[in-house]
């Protein structure tokens, strides 16, 4: 009686036990696992800012990276920004081996180009990030302070807020060029998949000493899948000081013809 009295005791402490939960995978591990030259992301983001006597401006961008050993080594995007109402400009930007490419309607290029061409340190802007988002993810110190400082983790999506100082400490903004008076606190949600890729980032921040807040919805794809990113062909670029010179050369020679035209009707 003893024995089976025991045997049930020790079937129904087993039965009652909780199962043990499997540790949710870490974000940051699992997207520097990610960095595989040859390989990469797609993206897809909205970023919509309002002010309070304005209209709501859009930019909506589509695009790929492809990694390297270290990050981000190349992206090839489409921009497409509605500053004015019924009115769409788009803009084509690729960077790999050092440069940047631009394939749009703003430039008057000679026939035969279609991309302009600038070495990436001499516009000023940062190579690794397109996406309007503050935060970038594939700075994998910023994507850990996204992880690290989340108020709440629910379900694999991380939710927190970042005030302004906070975010100058964790380097954001950095990527835009924006100096420490610039960068703004911001509230965020990072929903990462089964595996902690993340998958949706949705920001949302108010700009100081400012009425805009800007709102970025941006949505990772096809993780791992292969990617290789080109430059256009050479006979298609023109460079960048060439296309300033060219537009430099054409506005002083108007002053010119307008200048010779105000001495002629004084002479007169």
């Amino acid at each position: 009686m003893k024995k089976a009295l025991a045997a049930a005791m020790a079937a129904a402490s087993l039965m009652g036990a909780a199962p043990a939960q499997a540790a949710a995978p870490d974000p940051v591990r699992v997207v520097q696992r990610q960095f595989v030259a040859g390989h990469g992301v797609k993206f897809s983001e909205v970023m919509t800012m309002k002010g309070r006597d304005k209209k709501p401006e859009y930019l909506r961008i589509t695009g790929t990276y492809e990694f390297g050993a270290s990050g981000v080594a190349a992206y090839d995007v489409t921009a497409r920004m509605t500053l004015k109402p019924g009115k769409l400009t788009t803009m084509r930007i690729r960077w790999t081996g050092g440069r940047i490419y631009m394939y749009g309607s703003a430039f008057d290029l000679p026939e035969g180009k279609r991309w302009v061409s600038a070495d990436d340190d001499s516009l000023g802007m940062d190579k690794l990030s397109p996406s309007s988002q503050p935060a970038n993810i594939f700075r994998l110190s910023q994507l850990k302070s996204l992880v690290s400082h989340a108020d709440s983790v629910r379900g694999g999506v991380y939710r927190g807020t970042f005030g302004s100082k906070q975010a100058v400490r964790a380097g954001f903004g950095r990527d835009a060029g924006f100096g420490p008076a610039l960068v703004s606190g911001f509230s965020y949600r990072l929903s990462t998949d089964s595996a902690g890729l993340p998958s949706h980032l949705r920001t949302d921040r108010q700009f100081p000493v400012t009425t805009l807040q800007q709102y970025t919805d941006t949505r990772y794809s096809g993780w791992g899948d292969e990617v290789k990113i080109t430059a256009p062909p050479e006979e298609q670029v023109e460079d960048m000081d060439d296309v300033l010179n060219s537009t430099l050369e054409e506005t002083f020679q108007e002053v010119l013809e307008i200048a010779d035209d105000a001495l002629a009707s004084m002479r007169q």
